[in-house]
């Protein structure tokens, strides 16, 4: 036991009597006792910090080489020693978990720690910046020659107003910055599905009507691997993940952008004359994507798998001839109602009872039709709220607001 182990207050001892005194401790003698006839003279919780530490020969330092240590602990503590415990009290180094020993050893692999990590920190940026130079000169706003507004087709029109209306930053600015779909934080979706809302990106990009801004994220345009490489979508950089990217409204009109921007918000550019086939043409297809969502969204909600083929879309453009949104969504919620007790009494399986409902649908709608019967028209469910882009085509552009879901689509309300 070298001096440095030994505390001040067992300095009075011989080495027998340490030994004697740290033996009758934990062969569970009374510490007060012990602490009277060694004349001792600290609380009895104390006693235990006063015994020299342990060695651990098979535990050299890391910095030193030589033993590292342990306190030894309570009489009652039948914890085993962690390597969280061990010192050395050569050099002074810890196994401290939060990582705090001071020791030379430990300061020098901190350092090296932290300039490996600024050089890797370097390095990414390099890689980002040459990434980023690839980028901006794929996508520079001057090499491409923006459209004129009023030569854009009607549906693109609605299209680009829909994403303006939740997008376009707020404090725009000549730079026409669009943020990407992924931050979109709304209480209404952009399209009826997420597959229009898909199509409605894919065709404004195909057109160049928005293109890719520079100052995007790059892992639009691919991901990191876990060793910090890059790896790209093919074709890169001109594949990208349309909601992740950052877009720039690649449109004029003659009177300046703000005009440009005040016409998207307001949507004051339908003209009856030129456009009304095209706009007729948007509200089917609006209607029968509203009522396609609406009817997975009831299968949903009895179980049933929400997959269509192309029946249950002809059956559904079929009944929006002749009846509203409104009304589909009645013989919806009828027909899957009866399908639902069919199964649950135990006549058809879920696929059957499926279909039941499409068939339903359609056969229900046709009498109704031969019958003259006055099909009630149900509410928009909360569950399933009317999309920016109905929002702006009825609301908006044409100005027929709940005609537009309360009326079959028809071309003379336009």
């Amino acid at each position: 036991m070298s001096q440095e182990t030994i505390h001040k207050d067992l300095s009075h001892l011989s080495e027998s009597q340490k030994n004697e005194l740290i033996h009758r401790y934990y062969e569970n003698e009374n510490v007060k006792a012990l602490l009277e006839e060694f004349d001792i003279h600290v609380p009895l919780s104390k006693l235990v910090k006063l015994f020299p530490p342990i060695s651990h020969q098979d535990h050299p330092c890391p910095n030193c080489g030589t033993y590292q240590y342990s306190n030894q602990k309570s009489k009652s503590n039948k914890m085993s020693i962690s390597r969280y415990e061990l010192f050395c009290l050569k050099c002074g180094h810890t196994n401290n978990p939060s990582d705090h020993c001071t020791c030379d050893y430990c300061l020098t692999l901190k350092k090296i720690a932290k300039e490996r990590i600024e050089k890797e920190r370097q390095d990414r940026e390099k890689r980002i910046g040459k990434i980023r130079e690839v980028i901006e000169s794929a996508f520079n706003i001057r090499n491409n020659k923006p459209l004129d507004f009023d030569e854009l087709c009607f549906t693109h029109k609605v299209f680009l107003s829909t994403i303006c209306k939740v997008l376009l930053v707020e404090n725009y600015t000549s730079t026409r910055q669009i943020q990407p779909l992924e931050s979109f934080a709304y209480n209404k979706p952009l399209s009826p599905s997420d597959d229009y809302t898909t199509l409605i990106y894919s065709e404004l990009v195909k057109h160049n009507i928005i293109i890719p801004s520079p100052i995007s994220d790059i892992t639009a345009f691919g991901w990191e691997g876990q060793n910090g490489n890059f790896n790209f979508l093919d074709n890169f950089p001109h594949a990208f993940c349309l909601y992740k990217t950052w877009y720039i409204i690649n449109v004029t009109c003659d009177d300046g952008f703000d005009s440009l921007v005040k016409k998207l918000l307001l949507g004051n550019y339908y003209n009856s004359e030129v456009n009304i086939k095209e706009a007729f043409g948007l509200w089917k297809v609006i209607a029968k994507q509203e009522c396609i969502v609406y009817f997975e969204y009831q299968l949903s909600a009895v179980g049933f798998n929400t997959q269509f083929g192309k029946k249950t879309n002809i059956v559904i453009e079929k009944l929006l001839e002749n009846f509203s949104v409104s009304q589909v969504y009645a013989l919806i919620w009828k027909e899957v109602a009866s399908a639902s007790k069919a199964y649950l009494e135990h006549r058809f399986s879920k696929n059957y009872a499926k279909n039941i409902a499409i068939h339903g649908v359609e056969s229900y709608g046709e009498r109704a039709l031969e019958n003259g019967w006055d099909i009630i028209k149900y509410s928009r469910n909360r569950e399933v709220p009317q999309s920016i882009l109905s929002l702006v085509l009825f609301n908006l552009v044409l100005l027929i607001n709940d005609d537009g879901f309360n009326e079959p689509p028809n071309i003379k309300l336009l």
